[in-house]
């Protein structure tokens, strides 16, 4: 009898269940630690967040240049640095960057590391043996009675007289464009305006005369008129524009104003001319440019020291003037 044949097994292959895979995460761009720290001198300091962008764009010039830490930096590279900044393009054989921006941005870079030192991040300030470039000292830019006056004509012949009247009499007060525009009704007490937020928190109060709170006074009136219910809070200048007709006059709206005053009058003119022109003609008055300074707000002496120009040029013909027994007439018709 033959013997029954063993069965092969069957083998039966059961799929296996895939593993379901999870995406995984995309890496995100490491964060530069030196960024941390140009974070934290920002916070320490008060700036308007229009300075810190300024901080922040020419710092991020110093980053771009080198990956070093801040603390491996030395006078060397700093002096680089500056060598860079100073480049000539070979094509056109000119500076690629000012020396007013090849300064702006050094003199950023010496604030930061010098916190950063003060601050014991760093155990020296690797900027201390960097000289900034010295610039030309600026002219000032004071507009003549003459050209005040037909700036006043212009505006006086044009839309919205009253608005833009009071506007320009504030500006030639010495305020700054945006310093303008932040102003409320209640910064007006009828006899001064006072400044709340400003650069480099230079706030404070500035007299006005007797003409300009007329001004004032009478465009706020004219509103009232319109049916615009002008309350303490409200805008002390606001748009007439259909788009933003009510609301407060930007900076850009300003410099829109100033604009098409100067496209009418064919005078080279910006807002912060009117600023140039009341320190200018302050201190030819003979007013102690220190009392100028605390109207204009000014911290630096330096700075400042372009509207005293026009007085020194002043007080030197006239003393011409004097010994020669000259006066400024005869010598425009000689000459």
């Amino acid at each position: 009898m033959k013997p029954k044949p063993t069965p092969i097994p069957e083998i039966q292959i059961i799929p296996t269940r895939q593993a379901q895979t999870q995406p995984q995460p995309v890496p995100s761009a490491p964060t530069d630690l030196r960024e941390l720290r140009i974070e934290e001198f920002l916070q320490a300091r008060s700036l308007a967040p229009r300075t810190q962008n300024a901080y922040r764009q020419d710092l991020q010039q110093f980053l771009d240049w080198t990956e070093r830490s801040w603390a491996d930096l030395t006078p060397r590279q700093l002096a680089q640095f500056k060598a860079h900044l100073m480049r000539t393009d070979w094509e056109t054989d000119q500076r690629v960057l000012s020396d007013a921006t090849v300064r702006r941005v050094l003199g950023t870079l010496k604030n930061f590391l010098g916190w950063m030192a003060r601050s014991r991040y760093l155990a020296v300030d690797p900027t201390l043996e960097v000289a900034l470039p010295k610039l030309i000292e600026p002219e000032a830019q004071n507009l003549s009675d003459a050209e005040v006056e037909q700036i006043e004509q212009a505006i006086l012949q044009g839309s919205l007289p009253e608005r833009n009247l009071a506007l320009i009499s504030v500006l030639m007060h010495g305020l700054r464009a945006n310093e303008v525009s932040a102003l409320n009704r209640e910064d007006f007490d009828g006899r001064r305006l006072t400044i709340r937020a400003a650069k480099a928190d230079s706030k404070g109060a500035v007299p006005l005369t007797q003409e300009a709170i007329q001004r004032v006074e009478a465009y706020l009136s004219w509103r009232r008129d319109q049916g615009d219910e002008v309350q303490s809070i409200s805008p002390l200048f606001v748009s007439h524009s259909r788009r933003n007709v009510g609301q407060r006059l930007s900076y850009e709206g300003i410099r829109k104003v100033v604009d098409a005053i100067a496209q009418k009058t064919g005078i080279q003119f910006h807002a912060h001319r009117c600023r140039h022109t009341f320190a200018t003609n302050l201190v030819l008055k003979g007013m102690n440019p220190y009392h100028v300074m605390t109207l204009t707000r000014h911290r630096s002496v330096q700075s400042f020291r372009r509207y005293t120009k026009a007085a020194d040029q002043a007080a030197a013909e006239a003393a011409f003037y004097k010994t020669t027994g000259t006066s400024a007439q005869e010598s425009g018709e000689n000459g």
